[in-house]
């Protein structure tokens, strides 16, 4: 059965693609309407236009080697972005090779607007990503509280110290609100707060106890309160903490635990901190000291270690940034977005030797 060329023609101008057809010295010759509608060309104007003027600079080197590749080929499939009535698109670009009796005699294709596909690809690439991110963050989060647990079951199955199991029992529900963290920030794409007034000291003297501290001294004012959400508060200090401490002195990492160390949420036979940045750490037994002090727009976390690292000290927020070859680098980062979801600015600085965390 025949088609009336002029009933062909409609079908083709309805379709969402466009349809081309170019000869054999690459000048447009056929097209569909949608072709006009996308440019706002007329046919007069559209006729024999060269394929890449249809799109930018950064692209046209592309589709050029694209009609190459058809002649090499016989055909060819590119991507390649266009600015457009609709605004831009991404367009995927077919092409096959035209003969005529054994001779060339151009190309058609199809162009077909696969801007959401890529955009979609796009998210969840970054899904993807944040969900490696939030991976990270758990298994880091994880680490001290489960060590803390094992060391209190470890006293209440040797000694008979049933009063340990209380702080198991504390360490399994800081687990808990850890994985309540990272999937609502895997859900949402960061962190929510529940804003209210708080004593930021009771809070880091809570954090403390979830830090393997050994012997190194704490000290913060006996009440400071501020808007802040607690349960996130708690984790930005426990990983200020952790890179202070585990970080701040060498002296004690190889000495033996002491019976009652794990009692107050600490043990003396730690190693150093995948996540640590700060540097060097003293050659004598002196513990560190880490000290919460109020300041006029907010507070600061100081300690009278050896410092933060020149070299990583202004990437130091950054994930993946690490002082230690084997580390994952997420302490200071998850400090920082906690922060960030507070609407507060973190700077470091020197402090009493040491390094200085300012919140503001």
């Amino acid at each position: 059965m025949s088609v009336d060329r002029r009933l062909l023609q409609r079908a083709l101008d309805t379709l969402d693609d466009v349809i081309y057809v170019y000869d054999e010295r690459n000048r447009l010759v056929y097209w569909n309407q949608r072709l006009n509608d996308l440019y706002g060309l007329s046919d007069a104007e559209l006729d024999g236009m060269a394929a890449a003027e249809f799109f930018g600079s950064p692209d046209q080197s592309a589709v050029e080697a694209a009609i190459e590749e058809i002649y090499e080929t016989g055909e060819t499939v590119v991507e390649a972005w266009s600015q457009t009535t609709e605004g831009p698109v991404r367009f995927e670009l077919t092409g096959r090779l035209l003969t005529d009796d054994g001779e060339v005699a151009g190309f058609a294709g199809i162009g077909r607007d696969v801007t959401e596909r890529y955009e979609q690809a796009g998210r969840l690439s970054e899904q993807n990503d944040r969900l490696a991110e939030a991976a990270d963050l758990l298994a880091h989060d994880l680490r001290n509280p489960l060590s803390v647990a094992s060391g209190h079951l470890e006293l209440a199955r040797d000694r008979g110290r049933t009063e340990s199991l209380d702080s198991v029992a504390a360490a399994h529900e800081r687990i808990e609100r850890i994985i309540a963290d990272v999937r609502l920030a895997t859900r949402e794409g960061g962190l929510s707060t529940d804003i209210r007034p708080t004593d930021i000291a009771a809070v880091a003297r809570e954090a403390w106890e979830y830090v393997d501290t050994a012997d190194a001294v704490f000290e913060a004012p006996a009440t400071f309160r501020l808007d802040a959400d607690p349960d996130r508060l708690l984790g930005l200090f426990e990983n200020l903490f952790r890179n202070a401490v585990e970080h701040g002195s060498t002296g004690n990492q190889n000495a033996e635990r002491s019976d009652d160390s794990v009692e107050h949420g600490s043990t003396s036979n730690r190693t150093q901190s995948d996540d640590a940045v700060e540097h060097g750490g003293s050659s004598d037994d002196t513990p560190v000291t880490v000290r919460l002090e109020t300041t006029a727009d907010g507070f600061a976390v100081e300690d009278d270690g050896p410092g933060i690292d020149p070299d990583v000290r202004d990437r130091i927020f950054d994930p993946g940034v690490s002082g230690t070859a084997s580390g994952t680098g997420f302490g200071l980062y998850i400090v920082h977005t906690i922060a960030a979801a507070h609407g507060w600015d973190v700077t470091v600085t020197e402090g009493d030797g040491g390094a200085r965390f300012e919140f503001a």
